[in-house]
């Protein structure tokens, strides 16, 4: 399973749904790093320890909701996984699982 630290290889400011908005969005997540995972089958551990901002709902929404959408919940859990220690990690994970299942829900 690979690493990704998410502050150091994307940002340590997680932005808004789409780039026109902010800079580090959802959006550009999913298609520069998100997309890349999936399409080469690829087990992603990620740690966001190192992130200064939260996670917003359009970020989850834009990034990990539309891939859960797009390649279903069993596919999506094969692939992204997050590290289990630090504060941030958890709750990472506790957002994840709400917008996976928002999104799968529609």
């Amino acid at each position: 399973m690979m690493s990704y630290n998410f502050a150091e290889e994307f940002s340590k400011f997680p932005g808004p749904r789409t780039e026109d908005i902010g800079p580090n969005s959802g959006k550009k997540f999913r298609e520069e790093v998100l997309q890349n995972w999936f399409d080469n089958n690829i087990e992603v551990e990620i740690d966001v320890s190192g992130t200064v901002m939260s996670f917003g709902p359009s970020f989850m929404s834009e990034a990990f909701g539309k891939m859960a959408k797009e390649y279903g919940k069993e596919k999506f859990y094969d692939i992204i996984h997050v590290k289990e220690e630090g504060s941030r990690n958890k709750k990472l994970q506790k957002l994840l699982e709400k917008h996976v299942d928002i999104a799968l829900s529609k």
